[in-house]
């Protein structure tokens, strides 16, 4: 008679019913602010250090992995070839371990591990033969690769159009330093023939003020359309 329990005594359960009704983590990162909102929004800023970090992180990768993969391929016919570039795809995984642990704090990704190595024979040739074969580690080394000009891009925009936006829309809270410090009006927007033009007048300071304000909210959909790619790398090429 069927009681509704299995041989070991736990109650029945239709795994195509509770996968069906299990709610599913999203994978595409965070709810997106609105477009008012989101200067002033947590995940804008997490976007921005994401930005801003992955320029030292790229630059320490694309060496790392260049210079290893450089050397285990030049020295492929000795003996020391093979273990050198298994070793620097295994750093490869370990570093996309890292990578996606950073996507899911700044980014609000949830990107699965990629299988491990699974080696056919024992011992340390086995692991080598395994390494060189897994995607995984290859993909990974690609992934360090392009984090070098990404975080290029990353880095130079995030500085520049927030330091643009905020410094534009405090103008006319520190304008006055000009004539007091630099003995000239104000910004100084262009200078010909010894005839300089200055953002001075009432005007013009409320001018930049407003380009201030307008790059404030323009600036966070810059930096998530970055964030986006960021996240479609770390998809493609260290998750499974």
């Amino acid at each position: 008679m069927d009681n509704g329990l299995d041989s070991a005594g736990w109650p029945y359960e239709d795994n195509a019913d509770h996968r069906a009704a299990a709610p599913r983590a999203p994978r595409g990162g965070a709810p997106r602010p609105s477009f008012l909102a989101s200067p002033f929004t947590s995940s804008t800023w997490r976007e921005t250090l994401q930005a801003l970090l992955n320029l030292p992180v790229g630059v320490v990768a694309f060496s790392c992995v260049v210079t290893l993969l450089s050397f285990g391929l030049g020295t492929v016919a000795t003996f020391i070839g093979l273990p050198v570039l298994a070793a620097t795809l295994a750093g490869c995984r370990w570093f996309g371990a890292m990578e996606r642990a950073r996507a899911s704090a700044l980014l609000g990704l949830d990107a699965p591990a990629p299988a491990r190595p699974r080696p056919t024979r024992p011992g340390v040739y086995g692991w080598i033969g395994a390494t060189l074969r897994n995607g995984a580690g290859w993909r990974g080394a690609l992934y360090s690769v392009l984090m070098l000009p990404l975080g290029i891009v990353s880095f130079t925009t995030a500085v520049s159009l927030w330091c643009v936006a905020i410094s534009c829309a405090t103008y006319p809270l520190w304008q006055w330093v000009y004539p007091s410090l630099f003995n000239q009006p104000g910004i100084e927007l262009y200078d010909n023939n010894n005839h300089a033009h200055y953002l001075s007048s009432v005007p013009q300071i409320a001018g930049v003020c407003g380009l201030g304000l307008v790059l404030l909210f323009v600036t966070p959909q810059v930096l998530r359309g970055l964030a986006d790619l960021h996240r479609a790398m770390v998809r493609g090429l260290l998750s499974r």
